[in-house]
């Protein structure tokens, strides 16, 4: 509980209050950082001091790159007494560092009686040492490999990250010891002059984001396993041989994660609000994608003959349906969030949707008087989203990660962005009502609508009624003209799933009408619970309304879907032991 404590005071409470030279106790501290040179990304490095007579469970390490980083802006913190000689005045701590493309540097705060550079809770804290720089073999290793669907099913898009401008390079092939395919790509990067306020153009906060490079490996296979490395002449090759599964053919059966409001943990505690259950929300889709056949609970509630020799997993599309790493404006937030997800993402298919927290900033374009659009991207205005994703749908146009569709095997996904003109008329709406009227079902029987905003929810409204009011009169007439099966959203923590409805009014089954099932558990904890303003059924948690089938207000993790051509299988996987606590099945009218 101590540790919990201490988290949250140094998360929330730090307030800066100038620069102290005073003397302070613990003067004659002494930090060092070992090795000083790391092999590459996510390497521990430990941090061992000595001198700190008078020691107290509040003192900390603080986490710098670059080194010459404001002194008062720490990445985050590590606690002193995590180790178990602390009291002694000397201990050791390690802790993983991702390749940033630049040096780390480590400085101890103590609470001392003068005015200190930082105060959390009422104590004044002081730096009382700063040790040697850490730094990795190559700085600009290139590594944060990022997957994503193309236009064509025979090809699989590859994004990563690395310290060069140089033309960057894929070699792949089916074989490991056999790379015999080439491809190359492009090169992007962005500035604190693109940033559109605070903290994110605060050089404080900003962090370089190096380059992001984009690769797309053609000529596949489907469904078939292919081994993989990048980089380029300048930045190396990246130090492991990755592996994917390449996208299913058309019409083929197809195996989807879907979730929003992920989110960032780090191994230290973050200067600023993290999402804990994310971490374990990533390792538990990892098992999932992983899983043999053979071996997976899954294929046996789907019904699938499986041989006992099948070891090889099909392959997983991941759909994430916005606020993706909530960064906003805390820069080094990106690198660590894609190093967080890498282990998926470098092996599956990773689609984004554009969220508040991505996009939202004051003096956007579209922000009418109903909306509650604020400044919850901390100044980014989109701008690391579009850099770094690459979707499909509608190449060489202003929305490419905005407003966007793909098909995947038997399912044809279609993205909106509730951050952007969504209204009757707008551009957005009618490129909406275009892809819909263009659905093979005879290839893609099944039709799934997502956006990071709930179009319908049984949580108390509040701020949300003009958006939930605007998207329902926009796009329930044309999920239903359509004949949409899932409309899946987030934004709000919890999962909840509603009946196949239209006007509020459960069909009588969920086969005649959209299921719509708000997905954003995945990570932030920030619940908006069940409480409404309504008292007259008593206080507390309300009571579901009719069209309410399944909620849960504080369960994390993910779902995950399988569809054929006739069926489709839904179930929502809580983060403990993988149990499932909610599952859907739909028969197809077009079967």
């Amino acid at each position: 509980m101590k540790s919990v404590l201490l988290q949250l005071l140094l998360v929330v409470a730090i307030v800066i209050v100038g620069v102290s030279q005073a003397q302070t106790p613990n003067s004659e501290a002494v930090i060092t950082a070992s090795p000083t040179v790391l092999s590459t990304t996510g390497d521990f490095v430990e941090l061992k001091w000595t001198g700190m007579t008078s020691p107290t469970p509040y003192d900390i390490i603080a986490i710098y790159y670059p080194p010459e980083s404001n002194p008062l802006t720490p990445i985050g913190f590590l606690m002193m007494s995590n180790a178990t000689s602390w009291k002694q005045g000397y201990g050791s701590v390690s802790v993983p560092l991702v390749n940033v493309r630049s040096e780390y540097v480590f400085r101890v705060w103590t609470p001392g009686n003068s005015t200190g550079s930082m105060k959390i809770k009422g104590l004044n804290f002081t730096t009382v040492a700063t040790s040697n720089q850490v730094t990795f073999e190559n700085l600009n290793e290139p590594s944060k490999a990022y997957l994503s669907l193309t236009n064509i099913t025979s090809e699989m898009r590859l994004m990563f990250v690395s310290g060069t401008n140089d033309t960057p390079v894929a070699y792949y092939g089916t074989d490991p010891s056999n790379l015999d395919h080439v491809a190359y790509g492009t090169t992007v990067t962005y500035s604190i002059t693109q940033m559109c306020a605070a903290p994110a153009n605060d050089t404080d906060y900003f962090r370089d984001p190096g380059y992001i490079h984009d690769i797309v490996m053609a000529g596949l296979n489907p469904a078939s396993q292919y081994f993989y490395q990048f980089g380029s002449k300048g930045s190396g090759m990246s130090a492991n041989t990755y592996n994917f599964m390449s996208a299913p053919e058309l019409g083929t059966e197809a195996f989807i994660v879907a979730f929003g409001d992920l989110g960032l943990q780090t191994q230290f505690i973050g200067n600023l609000e993290t999402q804990p259950p994310s971490i374990k929300t990533v390792a538990n889709i990892y098992t999932t994608v992983t899983t043999p056949p053979a071996q997976s609970s899954f294929f046996k509630k789907i019904g699938k003959e499986i041989s006992e020799d099948s070891n090889i997993p099909p392959p997983w599309n991941i759909h994430h349906i916005g606020d993706i790493s909530y960064a906003r404006g805390k820069a080094f937030v990106w690198d660590y969030y894609h190093d967080m997800i890498e282990e998926v993402a470098s092996m599956s298919s990773w689609q984004v949707t554009i969220g508040n927290h991505e996009y939202d900033y004051v003096g956007q374009p579209f922000a009418p008087s109903w909306s509650n659009y604020g400044s919850d991207s901390g100044g980014e205005c989109g701008v690391p989203y579009s850099v770094r994703y690459h979707m499909q749908g509608a190449e060489g146009t202003p929305q490419r990660n905005l407003w966007y569709s793909y098909n995947y095997g038997t399912v044809h996904f279609v993205i909106m962005s509730a951050e952007h003109d969504f209204l009757v008329g707008s551009d957005q709406y009618n490129w909406i009502v275009q892809d819909l009227e263009s659905v093979n079902r005879t290839l893609t029987p099944w039709v799934i609508f997502t956006g990071h905003r709930p179009i319908y929810g049984s949580s108390w409204e509040g701020s949300e009624v003009g958006m939930y009011k605007n998207l329902q009169e926009t796009y329930e007439p044309l999920l239903l003209q359509y004949d949409v099966n899932l409309c899946l959203t987030g934004h709000v923590h919890t999962y909840e799933r509603m009946c196949g409805m239209y006007n509020l009014t459960c069909a009588p089954t969920d086969n005649d009408a959209p299921v719509h099932i708000v997905i954003g558990m995945a990570g932030n904890t920030y619940q908006t619970t069940w409480d409404g303003s309504d008292i007259k059924d008593g206080s507390g948690h309300e009571d579901q309304p009719p069209y309410s089938i399944f909620r849960a207000s504080a369960q994390y993790g993910y779902t995950r879907l399988y569809a054929n051509m006739t069926d489709l299988y839904f179930e929502f996987v809580g983060n403990n032991r993988n149990q499932v606590h909610d599952s859907l099945w739909l028969h197809s009218k077009y079967a």
